[in-house]
């Protein structure tokens, strides 16, 4: 995937260049060392080792010596060549997002439940309560509990109308419409524990599910699927082996014998006692409120290309607007975005295809080359928005250039501190698959 992206966008520099006379010296698929290639017009098309991506090499990138170098080309040229690339990665979710749409799709649909308001929460402030169905956001009908996470997530910094239905014992079921805030950086509700209290007492008074407050504990309560049991029942030793579905409380209710024993013999911590003292975190999100489907079923949904193409330009949108939310956010002190490497994104590959199939490929891909162009697009030396950056100052400067030698500096320092970050974050990637961590925890 990383190889068809970045090769994708390393083209929109080879057309670029050969369009405006600009000598390629060499287009290679892979990194070197090169395991073979040929010699065509004057341009080496290899086949390198390392498979992960792709390069174009251009004559003269910073010496404007030779008349078919990059350097020697009119600025507009030279920053035409540079953005190629980035635009290709631009267009590409278009078309991957379209494919995606035109596949024969599971949709869930149901209405959107608000299962959890959390307490001290701009949804709490504006009266939203526990079992409010979302009929829309902002007048846009809400299909399922997707629609709502990321109708909201794209209005964060905006006060959100949500149209909600109420059923109300004396008043029966009415309809209202409550303005809701969503923030760019969400409070967490936190709880130091004190002596006496249990995960119960705890989930009681902030009016919470326990499970949350297990987690915010970091309290073990999962079975492992295959696990074997051996359960003490009033007759007899039962062996039962889990299955993905199960839980401690099913097979509880299964053999009629206590929660507690269950979790003895799976090995499991008592959930109710935690230590006095620990600080526990509820994330309350943009609105503070959790979401779940109140029935779900699914149905079927592909679209003609004629309606696709223009739903995955809608959809290439909308990732660039929820990537710019999530930079807002980090500077107003929100949670910053992830950050991976080709390890972690091989990881990630396979825990997307492991939940929702080969199809989702096609999204995965499409947001990565989003990110691929933004990442290329920034200012940063080596790559090419720092190279655009140094074209722009010599525009601002009428055509007076820093010494090709000085930049060539600049890039180097770059590309030294790209492969340190690099090798940062392969660390940190390989630690989390050793532990035993997903990318989207």
């Amino acid at each position: 995937m990383l190889i068809f992206l970045i090769v994708a966008h390393e083209a929109g520099h080879y057309f670029t260049a050969k369009l405006f006379g600009v000598k390629v010296l060499e287009a290679g698929i892979g990194y070197p060392p090169r395991a073979f290639g040929f010699t065509w017009r004057g341009t080496i098309y290899s086949v390198n080792y390392l498979p992960l991506g792709g390069f174009v090499r251009l004559l003269g990138e910073e010496d404007p010596t030779h008349p078919e170098s990059l350097a020697a080309q009119k600025a507009w040229k030279r920053l035409i060549i540079l953005v190629s690339g980035a635009a290709v990665n631009f267009v590409l979710p278009v078309i991957l997002f379209g494919i995606y749409f035109m596949i024969p799709q599971d949709v869930a649909t149901g209405p959107a439940v608000i299962s959890l308001v959390m307490p001290d929460s701009p949804a709490a402030a504006a009266g939203l309560k526990n079992g409010d169905i979302v009929l829309a956001i902002d007048g846009e009908s809400v299909k399922n509990t997707a629609d709502l996470a990321k109708e909201i997530r794209l209005r964060q910094g905006q006060t959100i109308e949500f149209l909600v239905k109420r059923k109300d014992s004396i008043q029966g079921s009415q309809q209202l419409e409550i303005s809701v805030l969503s923030r760019w950086d969400p409070e967490d509700t936190v709880h130091v524990v004190q002596s006496g209290e249990t995960s119960s007492s705890i989930a009681r008074d902030l009016g919470i599910p326990r499970e949350l407050v297990w987690g915010a504990a970091d309290i073990d309560s999962t079975l492992q699927v295959g696990q074997v049991l051996a359960l003490p029942t009033d007759s007899k030793t039962v062996t039962y082996t889990v299955r993905d579905t199960d839980s401690v409380e099913t097979i509880a209710r299964r053999f009629d014998i206590e929660s507690s024993v269950v979790r003895e013999v799976a090995g499991l911590p008592d959930p109710d006692i935690v230590e006095p003292g620990t600080e526990l975190r509820f994330n309350q999100g943009p609105t503070g409120i959790s979401i779940g489907n109140l029935y779900s079923f699914t149905e079927k949904e592909r679209f003609p290309i004629w309606e696709a193409i223009p739903k995955g330009a809608e959809a290439t949108q909308e990732s660039l607007i929820l990537a710019r939310n999530q930079v807002i956010a980090m500077f107003k002190g929100g949670q910053g975005p992830a950050v991976a490497g080709p390890t972690g994104i091989a990881q990630g590959t396979g825990e997307v295809i492991k939940s929702n199939g080969w199809d989702s490929l096609l999204q995965f891909a499409a947001l990565l080359s989003i990110n691929l162009a933004i990442i290329n697009v920034l200012p940063l030396p080596m790559l090419d928005g720092g190279r655009m950056t140094f074209v722009l100052i010599e525009i601002l400067r009428r055509g007076k250039r820093i010494a090709p030698e000085k930049e060539a500096i600049v890039h180097l320092v770059g590309l030294a501190l790209i492969i340190t970050m690099a090798v940062a974050v392969t660390y940190v990637d390989i630690v989390r698959i050793i532990g035993g961590k997903s990318i989207f925890s």
